[in-house]
This record gives structure tokens, C-alpha cells and sequence, in this order.
């Protein structure tokens, strides 16, 4: 019910401890000598007890007696010797045959090879569907992947069984893309094929080869296509010149030779890796130097009607890929572009413009993403090159009136074809897209001087509705607004 010193009550534990070996070395001494064993001194209890004040002080008296380990044992499980039970002679031969067992049952599956390779073959199906499940080693960072889904979703790129010609130039873009296609292969619920192709120009500065290994590593189907596109640029301009822009050439050839392969391999899809720092410098390129609005297709179909191009990465940034192929150590062919490469090109010069853009507004690039996605509609240039060219129109000279040359105007009679029909008449400055327009008649009227004149008549009904127009009438006007 008091306090007390821990000097005085490691004494009082003492003691009762010291009764206590008092008490069982009495009871000991009634058993037999030989199950007795003599107790060893403990060194501990000839120790002096610290006082509570000393600060190396060490509270022994819970610690369990442990038996010392030898050093060179240490590692090693610790192992009991069992009990010795005497055994008759069967038991004995028991225990050997026993320990034959195992020599035995492999004897016995050894004599069977039919079996052993049946059951080598489902453990190996069994290791590659493992890893078919888990993926290759190399996976897409997820905002890529977030970027490249967003984008695929939207335009609708890929369906259920669409065979997919990945244009694989070697940079780190095409790479990139290629593992994203099998991330996509591997978690979609639809089933696509991957092939991938490379246009090889056969210049010094540009030694694909590396990539075959490399996309053979990875199960694809992989073509591989030589080129001299150089060669053929030297003698492909006007006159057997060499062409103005080797660039524009030498895309114009690589695209047409993986439309062939497409077709040589009935794949109805084509994936190229440009991404939205290219559509936004295209954009920019085709404003300053065309005047017109347009940009990269996210999905479009070529004038053939057979193969369509998709760009799943549109909406990715170039950095993204960049990281991606450095982290991932991917096998990127360094200056995949010869003539690029030589000197600065307006492209160099926009993509600085944009980035030195960039550390003004930290934004930049997603406004123009925004900004972009009603450009890469299939149908957007024709669209935007219709709106253009009818408020241009708007602003000609009137062809209502009949022309005052002496040429077509004014002729002789019997003179050249009195039947000549103006190109285009518009009745008024509005357009309605649900009526048709139709050519206006022309008559032939003779002044006071007996020379003979074109006139326009019924100038009121010069457009129709479409319900009432006929079948060469809406192929003219369908043409006229294509």
C-alpha cells in the first residue's frame, strides 16, 4: 500500500526466489541419483544488486534461461534427435522399402514418356497463358493511355474485328503508339489484329533494321518495305528534275506504299502516331501560308472508300512520348527524317513559336486541343471550303446582265454557236440548302440592227425545291456543292 524502493523490492524478489530453489532442491533429493543433475551455479546471484540510481542498471530477473548456441550453427534450423525405439526386423524392412519410394514412383512415371511430355506441354501452355495474362514488361504510362481511350472513343476508330497496319517509322511516337495498340489488345473486350509495317528509303542516315528483332519479339506480323525514295525524288520533278520538296515527296510515297500493304494484307485501317503538338502545328502552318482552316483528321476515310486513317494519339502531348521512350528504354531509330534533319524547316520554327507560347499560358495546348476537335471532323474541309467560297462569290461582279462584248455577246448570224450557256447564275444573295439550282434558259432575240443577242429569261425560277428536282438536276447540284 506504499511506495518502496526498486533496491528493496529486487531484494524481496530475491529471496523469495532463493525459498523457492530451496524448496525444489529438497524435493529433488528424493528421486534417484541417477535422474539427478547437478545444479550449476548461477554467476548472476553472486552479483551484487545496482541501485536504482545507476544508469546501466539491467532488469535480469524476467529473462528466460536460454541454451547458448554454437557460432557455426547460426542459419541453420535448429534440429531434435529423436527417440530411439527399438523396432522389430519387418519395420526395418519397412523403413527401407520406404525410403526407396520415391526412386520408385519415378522409375514408374520415367517408363511412361507419352505422359511426361503431355504433362510438360500443359505446364508450358499453362506459363504462356500466365504471361498473356499479365502483359508485356513494357506498359503505357496511364495518362497516355487516358489521352489515347478519350481520343478513340470520340472518333469511333476502333471496331470488332478491324485488322490495324501500324506505320512504324521508329521514332519514339510510332513506338509509343505500338504499345499502346497492345494494351488496348490486351484489356478490350473486342477482338482487333495488330501488323505493323516500315518504309525503309534506303538512305545512310536511316537504318531501321534494328526494328525487326525488336517487333518479332512481340508476336506481330511485321513488313518490311525498301524504297529508294532519294533516288527516285532526283528524277521525279518536272522535266527528270529533282522534285521542289523532298519532304512532301518522299510522304506522298511512304503513304502510298502503306496503302499498298494494307491492301496486300486486307487491313481496312491504317494508324498513324501524330500527335496534337503536330495538329496544332499543321493549324498554324495552314493558316499563315494557305489561308485556310484545317488541321490532321482523327479519323477519315481515303478517296479509294477501302482503308481508313485513324491517329489515336491527336489528343497527346509530344512530352508524354518523350518520357515514355526514355523510361522505357525503347529501341528509337535517331533521325528518321534525312532531309528534315539537314536544316531548320518552318516546322522547327512553329513548334518554338508554340512552346515559347506555352510558358506564357500553362493552358495553351488544351485550348487548342478544344479548338481543334471541330477542324479534325472527316468532313470539316469541305465544309469550311464551302462557307468560303460562298461568301466570296457574294462579292463578283453580277453575272445577271448580259456581257457588252463583242465576242459573246454580240455575234452574227450564223456565226459560232448561238447556243452557249452562262456557267453560273444566282438569283439573289441567299442560299437555301433545301432547294436546287437550276440553269437558266437563254434566248436568242434579234435588235434593230438584225445582229442576234442572248438574253436570260425566267430569271424568277432558278431554284427548286429538291423534292421536285430530277435525277441530273440533284447530281449537278450535288457536284456544284461538293
Amino acid at each position: 500500500d506504499e511506495w518502496i524502493k526498486i533496491s528493496e523490492f529486487l531484494r524481496a524478489t530475491k529471496e523469495v526466489r532463493s525459498k523457492n530453489t530451496m524448496s525444489a532442491s529438497s524435493m529433488d533429493s528424493v528421486k534417484p541419483e541417477a535422474m539427478c543433475t547437478p545444479k550449476e551455479p548461477n554467476p548472476r546471484e553472486s552479483q551484487p544488486i545496482p541501485e536504482a540510481n545507476n544508469s546501466s542498471f539491467k532488469d535480469i530477473s524476467n529473462e528466460k534461461k536460454k541454451p547458448q548456441r554454437d557460432s557455426s550453427t547460426w542459419g541453420q534450423a535448429s534440429f531434435v534427435q529423436p527417440k530411439t525405439v527399438p523396432v522389430s526386423s519387418n519395420d526395418t524392412v519397412k523403413t527401407k522399402d520406404a525410403s526407396h519410394l520415391p526412386q520408385a514412383t519415378a522409375k514408374i512415371q520415367n517408363g511412361n514418356p507419352a505422359l511426361n511430355e503431355a504433362q510438360e506441354d500443359k505446364d508450358a501452355s499453362k506459363k504462356e497463358a500466365r504471361k498473356k495474362k499479365k502483359g508485356p514488361g513494357v506498359k503505357p504510362p496511364p495518362k497516355m493511355m487516358r489521352m489515347c481511350t478519350q481520343a478513340m472513343i470520340q472518333w469511333d476508330m476502333v471496331k470488332e474485328g478491324d485488322r490495324l497496319l501500324l506505320g512504324l517509322s521508329g521514332g519514339k511516337d510510332s513506338l509509343s503508339l505500338l504499345h499502346c495498340l497492345l494494351e488496348f489488345q490486351r484489356k478490350l473486350p473486342i477482338n482487333f489484329t495488330i501488323e505493323v509495317c516500315t518504309i525503309d528509303p534506303m538512305t545512310p542516315s536511316f537504318d531501321p533494321s534494328p526494328l525487326i528483332p525488336y517487333v518479332e519479339s512481340l508476336g506481330l506480323k511485321y513488313h518490311y518495305i525498301r524504297d529508294d525514295i532519294v533516288a527516285r525524288a532526283n528524277s521525279s520533278g518536272k522535266d527528270g528534275k529533282t522534285v521542289s520538296s523532298l519532304c512532301a515527296f518522299c510522304a506522298r510515297m511512304k503513304r502510298g506504299n502503306l496503302y499498298t500493304c494494307a491492301r496486300k494484307n486486307n487491313c481496312n485501317k491504317l494508324v498513324l502516331a501524330q500527335h496534337l503538338d503536330d495538329c496544332a502545328e499543321s493549324f498554324l502552318m495552314s493558316v499563315m501560308h494557305n489561308g485556310f482552316l484545317r488541321t490532321m483528321k482523327a479519323h477519315y476515310e481515303i478517296n479509294a472508300g477501302d482503308i481508313s486513317v485513324i491517329r489515336p494519339m491527336v489528343y497527346c502531348r509530344e512530352s508524354l512520348m518523350t518520357e515514355f521512350a526514355k523510361t522505357a528504354n525503347l529501341p528509337v531509330i535517331n533521325e528518321n527524317c534525312p532531309a528534315c534533319f539537314e536544316e531548320p524547316k518552318e516546322r522547327a520554327r512553329i513548334k518554338k513559336l508554340l512552346s515559347r507560347e506555352e510558358t506564357l499560358y500553362p493552358n495553351f495546348y488544351d485550348n487548342i486541343r478544344r479548338s481543334l476537335i471541330p477542324l479534325m471532323h472527316e468532313d470539316a474541309t469541305a465544309i469550311m471550303r464551302g462557307y468560303t467560297e460562298e461568301a466570296v462569290s457574294k462579292s463578283r461582279k453580277d453575272n445577271s446582265k448580259p456581257r457588252r462584248d463583242n465576242k459573246t455577246k454580240k455575234r452574227k448570224n450564223g456565226g459560232g454557236d448561238q447556243s452557249k450557256v452562262p456557267v453560273e447564275y444566282s438569283a439573289g444573295n441567299n442560299h437555301n440548302h433545301g432547294t436546287v439550282k437550276v440553269e437558266p434558259k437563254v434566248e436568242l432575240t434579234t435588235n434593230e440592227n438584225g445582229n442576234s443577242l442572248e438574253t436570260i429569261s425566267d430569271k424568277t425560277k432558278l431554284q427548286k425545291p429538291l423534292q421536285e428536282a430530277s435525277e441530273e438536276e440533284l447530281l449537278m447540284e450535288l457536284a456544284r456543292r461538293k
